[in-house]
């Protein structure tokens, strides 16, 4: 009778060890703090991909959060998963401002991260953003913790919050009849938390055994290095802080997202962006590198766009001066193509072909919907498709070479 007693109260240790060993991987696999950002589209996907790649790249292993909403594709969670992202669905909250940008019809969804109870402490990050150094130590911020500029204002674009039910249903309860300078979340908040610019400055260096001898402050201001606004970089064409020392950059500018073609030659912190987005890895077939595969033949026919319209423009020449063809000429069709590219825009142009320049006027106005048509597929190569920006350049320099060519004939 000895030996099936000891047989089963080994079997019941076994039992009770796999089971402490089920919970352990399950308590590893899901922290207790985690950074989360929210996509409403698939219009800032890259930016939310880019963004989880810089979190990694600083070593971190917490849980990284993704609210989406009805908005974003299967295509794009699916894509999101396999980067690492744990994928939430959640309904957006309306807008209960009249006056508003037409485009915050479901900003005050963002206020749903004050509801994350499943967590002890999350980080929030605008998909607009980029981790260039470790931003760990959020993580011992108390309960709210943001970035003041704006004229003493906090923006929500990084956001330390601890989760409360209580203090959301407190907003709930106020979004009706607190104003909201922006129209949007960043307005509510800031009347939310009407007496944020006297909060003292977040500092984590400061021992432990200091903060639990002291009340817990209701909110603390995060310094520029966590969320620096290229829009002050722009004021002086360089950080006004110790670049060494940034540890998030928020590119802040409507027009000027760091995943649009323009940007790239306007703004020198867009670098440090592409270089992450560069190094993002085929989670899925063809997304190596930003990539997107659903816009192959897309990609395809906007890079021979150009080059067809060029061959229609020289055919339209060669037409017009009767069969005449000369290097001349080809190369001078080249020159105003390029022209066209580097002005954004209509450039007036003097033919100086030997041949009859009774006709040029009108060859400028035939060919000027045909090179706006090239120059407008470069830059959906670059804003839409995830084509590398200085694919741009390097057809500019191409068309550089041979306008030198040209005015050596």
């Amino acid at each position: 009778m000895k030996l099936p007693k000891l047989s089963i109260l080994f079997l019941l240790l076994l039992i009770i060890i796999q089971t402490k060993a089920a919970l352990g991987v399950k308590a590893q696999s899901s922290s207790k703090e985690a950074y989360v950002t929210l996509l409403y589209g698939d219009e800032f996907l890259l930016g939310v991909r880019v963004l989880g790649k810089s979190i990694r790249d600083t070593g971190s292993t917490r849980d990284m959060v993704v609210l989406v909403s009805d908005g974003v594709s299967d295509y794009a969670k699916k894509l999101l998963k396999a980067d690492g992202w744990m994928v939430e669905m959640i309904s957006l909250l309306a807008n209960p401002n009249q006056v508003r940008p037409k485009r915050f019809w479901g900003v005050y969804t963002k206020l749903k991260i004050f509801n994350m109870t499943n967590y002890k402490k999350v980080v929030y990050l605008d998909a607009d953003t980029i981790v260039v150094k470790s931003i760990e130590d959020l993580f011992k911020c108390q309960k709210f913790c943001a970035n003041l500029k704006h004229s003493e204002r906090l923006n929500s674009g990084v956001m330390v919050v601890e989760p409360s039910e209580a203090v959301f249903n407190d907003m709930m309860s106020k979004v009706n009849t607190l104003p909201s300078y922006t129209g949007g979340d960043q307005g509510f908040l800031n009347s939310y938390y009407s007496d944020f610019p006297n909060a003292h400055v977040f500092d984590p260096n400061i021992p432990e055994e200091v903060l639990k001898s002291r009340p817990a402050p209701e909110m603390e201001r995060l310094s520029t290095l966590y969320n620096a606004d290229v829009g002050l970089y722009m004021l002086a064409n360089k950080w006004m802080v110790d670049e060494s020392e940034l540890r998030v950059i928020h590119y802040t500018l409507g027009p000027l997202k760091p995943w649009d073609w323009w940007t790239s030659w306007l703004l020198k912190p867009v670098d440090v962006w592409q270089n992450v987005r560069e190094q993002l890895k085929e989670s899925l077939p063809g997304t190596g590198g930003g990539k997107n595969p659903n816009d192959e033949l897309l990609v395809k026919f906007l890079f021979l766009l150009p080059f067809c319209a060029l061959l229609f423009c020289f055919y339209r020449s060669f037409i017009q001066t009767g069969g005449s063809v000369c290097r001349t000429s080809l190369c001078n069709q080249v020159r105003h193509f390029y022209h066209i590219i580097r002005s954004s825009g209509t450039v007036a142009y003097t033919s100086v072909s030997s041949s009859s320049t009774i006709n040029a006027n009108s060859q400028c106005t035939e060919q000027g919907a045909c090179i706006l048509g090239c120059n407008f597929s470069f830059r959906m190569l670059y804003g839409c498709c995830g084509v590398p920006w200085n694919f741009y350049f390097n057809c500019a320099s191409t068309i550089d070479a041979m306008d030198w060519f040209a005015l050596d004939v």
